[in-house]
């Protein structure tokens, strides 16, 4: 996200989706992304950021928000100084963070489209800020300091903006090191002008030889510098040590420099590396490396982040202390503790899946660090976990779950018994509904947090992985959870190797609909994207149904006689979705036509992919050299397996002091499926896992709260807000303004107002047709008789239903359902239901597959947004009072409710009923939609059919081996039949398939 790669191939994704760019070697949807341009221009990035961002980023609008004028207005006046008395659930907004600071509160500025604040540090009686751009090495991003009764933001005028999170206390020269920046007891301000030390600074670290005088800045490029902390002298000593390109930490201890870094999109080449290259597959994107002043070393090719010790921000310990490192792959939290010399490797549950996309942009410096009271916290993938200041290679006690949280947090720290949280809250990449990126602080007491979302999480040691007989996992976190279930399963393995590839040689396929898989596939190479993609052709001896995935990036039909089907293909990590054609064709030749259509100007769209169905075992397919004939299979199983049963042992860890003790054993059946519940009473610190033989092992566990927000503790905070089936809601739809600092409201009756930032008060506004037709909403969910229906990559999705009131349309129109809150985090409001959905890419669609319930509601809620740090909800009630949440204009005709982003969960727990199936007429083996579980407590299913028939409950655990049979059960013709899952039962996804053709009922009340 905001710390973007500085090529060119990488702007142009971010400004034209999944286009390819000009000077791009090869297809920009490969994940390879080489630019190929002057060695010049990769020794300096800075300067090709500056001319891209200058010619290929345009603002949403040159004028006003309605973009009717070639060159923006911009005020004639600086901001009016805001307010700084009003506080709302610790968000104070006079302390908001811009991105453009030059045009007197407007933002016409390009380049600047992001602002998250990236490090926060208390010194000199003040705290002190940095926010960064996307991709710059200077900007207009700034250096803030905050007095310590949070009264007065001072912009200091030493700013040179760019892209920082880099801070550091050095001890001995009593100074505060933070982005460019040196600052001494006094609070005087020195600068490494970014001329002299072009780079995004993402860490700084104590020097391995001289850490009196001289620091290690590390770039998030990769370069890494020296600079002395007295007369700010620099010297560049690596390029590019090691591979990935979204660096992060930096830390120092026992005797070597540690850097993490977690991005993989490649910026430039890789002829710097001093060790490592290219990645050699998918797993393996950013880097964890070590420095011991003379060699390099790569300890993991995996996403990592921060990386810290017992000393915090000193930038590390010339002694022995630990060193704690944290980041991610497919399967689960990575934090990895270095301790006399060695690396050991435990395993954390996520909460959410926000940070998983495989650039790593969207991931903003989760850290370790200390709080309130003396205590530590670590937060990765949206979970506070307490952590012990302790925790090493022999005592890993103390480490277990805060709850979660939807904020987007880069940094945190202790300033004056509070605790304080930097956000990245509103970025305009991608995003058409803010004007301007805009972001804030959440300041208050560190007990609250435990009041935000529930301690609820999900992972496991292995997903789809070959493993060896009676070799242990690494160790997987069970202590402060209430429930548990894991998931177990043989078969089904996870990796490129196994998946299909949309054309020859590239581009795994991600998903694929069942009616597709088990097909053979014909695939040709890439070619150049340049020109239109060949066509090819290839024989079969009888009769067949041929199904053509065209590419989706500009679909147009391949041709007469072909018809589109509902079926689904995704490739690129999930972010491109194919349209699937089906033609019937007699034994012969079968020519399959090329795809002439360009998805943007001088890009042309991937070569067709054909499945061929032959309606039986024997069929013979014949084609050229350069036509390429493989299979799909139904599932992805592995040599490895064998037709006997795998013995799961479960080990568990008590006390955190390392030592194991068998738990139990669970046997499952060869290429099956087993889920195994942990009694209420269950308690230990870690779980690990052995098989009695080789095979490709899935081990996932679902843990779960037992208690979560009452809603009736959130009554008064959401009392001004109208309920769903009354008359008396101020409908609104809402736009931080990019004109100037305000936020723009258009009322019920399009009416349009003026929010002030300055005042909190409610001025008429001109109408502006433009912006009408920008906040206008189409609905993305329908409603049917079972449940809501949701499409996503060409396949619907159910999910709760809620009020019947959210049926329809409300007075003022359909409710906003889905919106970018959070910094590349979109939150959905389906049917009375809040749910955080993660991004893939900016402007590409969410990814719904993923997504997590945040809480139900009652509420006429028509719009929200995020606006100077507060979550902004229209719908209140016509007659509500103002107080603290609830700011009505004197006619009582327009009004908002404001508070923060983690104020959501106080609705109550999520809740709803529906399922796949409403006497819906159902054929036999056929399964149904997938109808979401994740996060749900109480789960109940009701099951009935008019024939007698066996049910089978599907359940996908891991969002990447597909469903697993969890459940068969007979009803009789005629009859009904509850099921009540276990307490502690939990899975991501849940689908139903009959034995028998007829009509059935299959609906699940979550309570």
């Amino acid at each position: 996200m905001s710390y973007r790669n500085t090529s060119l191939a990488l702007l142009v994704l971010l400004t034209h989706g999944l286009g390819t760019a000009t000077n791009t070697s090869a297809d920009d949807v490969t994940g390879k992304w080489q630019l190929n341009t002057h060695r010049k221009q990769l020794e300096a990035p800075h300067r090709v950021a500056k001319q891209l961002v200058s010619t290929t980023v345009k603002p949403p609008n040159r004028s006003t928000d309605k973009g009717a004028k070639p060159t923006p207005k911009i005020p004639e006046s600086p901001p009016a100084k805001p307010r700084n008395d009003i506080h709302i659930s610790g968000i104070y907004p006079h302390l908001t963070a811009y991105g453009v600071y030059s045009q007197n509160g407007a933002h016409y500025k390009t380049g600047h489209n992001e602002c998250g604040i990236g490090a926060i540090v208390p010194w000199a009686d003040q705290l002190w800020m940095v926010n960064y751009a996307p991709h710059q090495h200077s900007s207009e991003h700034k250096l803030y300091s905050i007095d310590k009764n949070f009264n007065e933001l001072t912009v200091h005028p030493e700013s040179v903006g760019g892209t920082p999170a880099g801070r550091m206390i050095h001890e001995e020269s009593k100074q505060l090191l933070i982005a460019h920046y040196l600052i001494d007891e006094s609070g005087k301000i020195r600068v490494i002008s970014p001329k002299d030390m072009p780079m995004r600074v993402t860490a700084i670290a104590r020097h391995l030889t001289d850490p009196a005088n001289r620091v290690y800045y590390i770039d998030m490029e990769g370069s890494i510098w020296e600079a002395n902390v007295h007369t700010l002298a620099v010297k560049r000593l690596f390029k590019k040590p090691v591979p990935g390109w979204h660096g992060k930490g930096g830390y120092t201890s026992q005797g070597r420099l540690v850097v993490t870094n977690n991005g993989e999109l490649q910026h430039g080449n890789y002829d710097d590396l001093v060790v490592g290259g290219k990645a050699k597959h998918e797993e393996e994107r950013g880097v964890l490396a070590e420095y011991d002043g003379k060699n390099w070393k790569i300890i993991e090719r995996r996403q990592f982040t921060d990386v810290t010790g017992p000393k915090g921000i000193t930038g590390g310990s010339d002694g022995d202390d630990p060193l704690w490192t944290m980041g991610w792959d497919r399967r689960s939290v990575r934090l990895k503790v270095l301790d006399q010399g060695k690396w050991s490797t435990y395993l954390l549950p996520k909460a959410a899946l926000c940070n998983d996309a495989f650039h790593g942009w969207y991931t903003e410096w989760p850290r370790i660090r200390e709080i309130t009271d003396g205590r530590w916290m670590m937060d990765m993938h949206g979970m506070f976990f307490d952590f012990p200041k302790t925790f090493s290679s022999t005592n890993t006690a103390g480490l277990k779950p805060i709850g979660s949280h939807l904020r987007y947090i880069p940094d945190f720290c202790a300033w004056n018994d509070k605790l304080v949280l930097a956000s990245d809250e509103t970025s305009i990449q991608g995003n058409p509904l803010a004007g301007q990126p805009q972001t804030n602080l959440w300041i208050g007491d560190a007990k609250e947090i435990k009041d935000w979302g529930p301690a609820s999480g999900y992972g496991g040691p292995w997903v789809g992985d070959e493993v060896t007989a009676n070799t242990p996992s690494d160790p997987f976190l069970v202590a402060g959870f209430d429930r548990r279930v894991i998931h177990l399963a043989v078969g089904q393995k996870v990796s490129d190797a196994a998946k299909s590839m949309r054309v020859t040689g590239q581009m795994p396929m991600e998903h694929l609909s069942e009616k597709l898989t088990g097909l053979p596939l014909i695939t040709i190479e890439r070619g150049n994207w340049r020109k239109p993609a060949q066509g090819f052709s290839f024989d079969v001896d009888r009769p067949v149904t041929v199904y053509l995935a065209v590419d989706g990036r500009g679909n147009q039909p391949p041709g007469p006689g072909w018809k589109q089907t509902d079926l689904s293909l995704s490739w690129q990590h999930g972010e491109v979705d194919d349209v699937v054609y089906a033609r019937d064709f007699a034994a012969g030749t079968i020519v399959i036509p090329p795809n002439e259509n360009q998805h943007k100007p001088g890009s042309y769209g991937l070569p067709h992919a054909a499945f061929v169905d032959g309606n039986g075992d024997h069929l013979q397919i014949d084609a050229l050299k350069s036509v390429v004939v493989t299979q799909t299979p139904p599932k992805l199983a592995n040599s490895l397996d064998a037709p006997t049963p795998v013995t799961f042992t479960l080990q568990i860890d008590a006390n955190g002091t390392g030592q194991w003790q068998d738990y139990r054993d669970i046997e499952v059946p060869a290429d099956g499926y087993v889920s195994y519940s942990f009694p209420s009473d269950f308690n230990a610190n870690w779980l690990r896992l052995m098989t009695s033989r080789d095979c490709v092992a899935t081990a996932v566990v679902h843990q779960t709260t037992s208690t979560f927000a009452d809603p009736k503790n959130g009554e008064m905070l959401f009392a001004g807000l109208a309920d769903v089936a009354a008359d008396n809601a101020l409908g609104s739809r809402t736009y931080p303004a990019q004109r100037n600092r305000d936020l723009r409201v258009i009322a019920d009756g399009d009416r349009f107002f003026n929010f002030g930032k300055a005042t909190f008060e409610y001025q008429a506004d001109e109408v502006d047709e433009s912006l009408q037709k920008r906040l206008e909403v189409k609905p993305e969910f329908t409603v049917d008789k079972a449940s809501v229906v949701l499409m996503h990559n060409g396949r619907k999705l159910r999910l709760p239903k809620g009020n019947a009131a959210f049926d329809k349309p409300f007075a003022s129109g359909w409710p906003r359902d889905s919106r970018e809150v959070e910094s590349e985090r979109h939150l959905a409001n389906f049917h009375g239901t809040f749910y955080e959905v993660p991004l893939l890419l900016n402007g590409k669609p969410p990814a719904f597959e993923l997504m997590r319930p945040v809480a139900s509601h009652n509420k006429q809620i028509s719009d929200y947004c995020t606006w100077n740090g507060l979550l902004v909800l229209s719908g209140v009630r016509k007659n509500a009072e103002a107080d603290d949440h609830v700011f009505i204009n004197p006619a009582k005709d327009v009004g908002l409710w404001l508070g923060g982003i983690d104020d959501l969960w106080k609705f109550g727990k999520p809740v709803g009923i529906g399922g796949p199936w409403k006497n819906t007429p159902v054929t036999a083996d056929e399964p149904s939609d997938p109808y979401l579980m994740t996060g749900y407590d109480s789960k109940t299913l009701t099951l009935s059919s008019d024939v007698a028939t066996v049910f089978t409950i599907e359940v996908d655990f891991d969002h990447q081996t597909g469903f697993h049979a969890y459940k068969e059960v007979v009803v009789e013709g005629g009859t009904s039949l509850t099921f009540q899952f276990p307490d502690a039962f939990s899975a991501h996804w849940v689908r139903l398939r009959s034995s028998k053709s007829g009509t059935a009922t299959a609906q699940f009340v979550y309570r």
